[in-house]
């Protein structure tokens, strides 16, 4: 092993990649295990309980997002390299998932509510995908703290919706998608003007880096100056993400209801 445990990416020599490597495969199947069982043994706690771990949770996630971004500047720029305003602002979509746990714990009436609707919808469903494809694990090896970091959050987004659903302490509806849109709105209004001065991809709204179909097709309009329709597509697509949850949140309700009859 030529790396160690808080060694960075540039610095690991002869690694190619650890996406769907042995531990990784171990790991996505004991979330897609462990989380809903967990959560299903959990289902009957308190509400106060629950908005206590919402608080707590919030500073512990945004503590460590701090320093992650630290680790990775002090790399970035004792190699010369600099900031890199480009890839390590926190304004990606998962990165929503610190903000509005943080207006959801913190927070009260339609901020909250707003929040909880994104965290429990979009949110679940980009950290289900973030522990499948952990794209950590294309820079940095199962065994540190680059992929860890990765793997961590994105299993956070899973459970903390996930738990949330199954314990009721929010309930899904339609009107739901449009609230767990908002903040992405919010966020794009931010990460818009960043993606097009640096040529940066967050929320990948400029040019849906990581996303086959999606990235030919926003080269396509780029390449006829027409990025800023890629730009409101892909906002657009997140919609989908929240229905398919509240769809099943009312599927996983009515069979409930029709077994207790």
């Amino acid at each position: 092993m030529n790396y160690h445990f808080f060694d960075y990416k540039y610095n690991i020599q002869n690694f190619s990649s650890d996406l769907f490597s042995v531990p990784h495969i171990i790991f996505i199947v004991l979330s897609f295990l462990l989380v809903p069982t967990i959560c299903i043994l959990l289902r009957k706690t308190e509400h106060k309980k629950i908005e206590k771990f919402i608080k707590i949770f919030s500073i512990v996630i945004t503590v460590l997002e701090l320093t992650k971004i630290t680790w990775e500047s002090y790399y970035d720029i004792s190699t010369g390299s600099g900031f890199n305003v480009g890839g390590i602002l926190p304004l990606y979509t998962c990165s929503l998932f610190i903000y509005t746990m943080l207006v959801a714990g913190w927070g009260k009436g339609k901020p909250k509510d707003y929040s909880l609707a994104f965290i429990t919808t979009v949110s679940l469903v980009a950290g289900a995908i973030g522990i499948v494809y952990c794209n950590g694990l294309n820079y940095y090896p199962f065994w540190t703290f680059g992929a860890f970091y990765s793997m961590f959050f994105h299993l956070s987004m899973f459970a903390t919706g996930m738990f949330l659903l199954i314990t009721r302490y929010k309930k899904l509806d339609w009107i739901d998608m449009i609230k767990a849109w908002i903040p992405m709105l919010i966020l794009a209004l931010i990460a818009t003007p960043v993606n097009y001065e640096y040529s940066a991809d967050y929320m990948q709204i400029y040019e849906g880096s990581g996303i086959p179909f999606y990235k030919d097709f926003a080269k396509t309009l780029a390449d006829n100056h027409l990025r800023f329709v890629f730009t409101i597509i892909m906002l657009l697509t997140y919609i989908p993400l929240a229905c398919i949850v509240i769809a099943v949140s009312k599927l996983v309700e009515k069979i409930a209801s029709k077994t207790k009859k």
